[in-house]
């Protein structure tokens, strides 16, 4: 019994330390981006000055015309990746039961891992011209194959032990699904979502480039073609906040949140 706040102490001071330290590294990290920007503006003339780019900030923002763009690509990330983590998970079940059909999606899945984001949204600009189908497309089978190489991981990691057990006991069909399965998976799957988040930001935006006239990416190149520097970084703060800020403020807590089970019944080393 006496092992067991220590563990926790110890648990609460390793979580600490972790939290410290990521704070320490991302704050670097975004602070040799300012020093990087700081440089640029001041040895080049064609990077505009921190300064003058957050002096327009309000007012960019306060644009009734921006807001549609960013929903528009916000819709087209959630959505495509959706899309693709359902069509990852059935790939890696089917990969999973082996087979003639397991051998052929696997085949399919190296080969779409290996096509370029280019490549893919030029494709999709000549197949679907210029349709919102074509954003979708482009994110999901870019982003796919590596949810579905994830969630294999964790299918062919999984206990048979408790599935023998669950069928010694003649487990329900939906309760093997919710009290076996899914605690197994659910890891992989953030796992599989949080890699898979910022890929498909920078897919979508690269799609728009392409292959719509609205959203973040066709707006950027909108204000790059026109050179109007500051325009364009600041589609790129906005960018760059909405993706951290929604990993960071959301995903990352839903995931601590739904795996928290995971750290409390483990007990610490002595």
């Amino acid at each position: 019994m006496t092992e067991g706040p220590k563990g926790l102490a110890r648990a609460l001071r390793m979580r600490g330390g972790a939290s410290w330290l990521d704070l320490v590294l991302g704050a670097a990290g975004l602070g040799s981006l300012v020093l990087l920007w700081w440089v640029g503006s001041r040895t080049t003339t064609f990077v505009p000055g921190i300064g003058e780019v957050f002096s327009a900030l309000p007012q960019f923002l306060t644009q009734e015309e921006i807001w549609p763009d960013v929903l528009a690509t916000v819709r087209r990330v959630f959505g495509a990746l959706a899309i693709a983590m359902v069509a990852g998970f059935l790939a890696a079940y089917v990969m999973h039961r082996g087979g003639l059909w397991g051998m052929v999606v696997e085949r399919y899945v190296s080969i779409m891992l290996g096509i370029p984001s280019t490549i893919a949204a030029l494709l999709a600009l000549f197949i679907f011209k210029r349709s919102e189908v074509g954003v979708y497309f482009v994110v999901s089978i870019i982003t796919f194959p590596f949810v579905a190489l994830t969630l294999l991981q964790g299918l062919r990691a999984a206990d048979r032990r408790l599935d023998e057990m669950a069928a010694a006991y003649r487990l329900p069909t939906m309760a093997h699904a919710r009290h076996v399965a899914a605690p197994h998976l659910i890891p992989y799957t953030f796992a599989a979502l949080r890699n898979e988040y910022a890929h498909a930001w920078k897919v979508v935006v690269l799609a728009e480039l392409f292959a719509v006239n609205t959203g973040m990416g066709a707006r950027f190149a909108r204000a790059f073609d026109r050179f109007l520097l500051v325009d364009a970084m600041l589609w790129l703060i906005v960018f760059m906040v909405i993706l951290l800020g929604t990993e960071y403020l959301l995903l990352l807590p839903a995931e601590r949140r739904v795996l928290r089970w995971r750290g409390s019944g483990k007990e610490a080393p002595a």
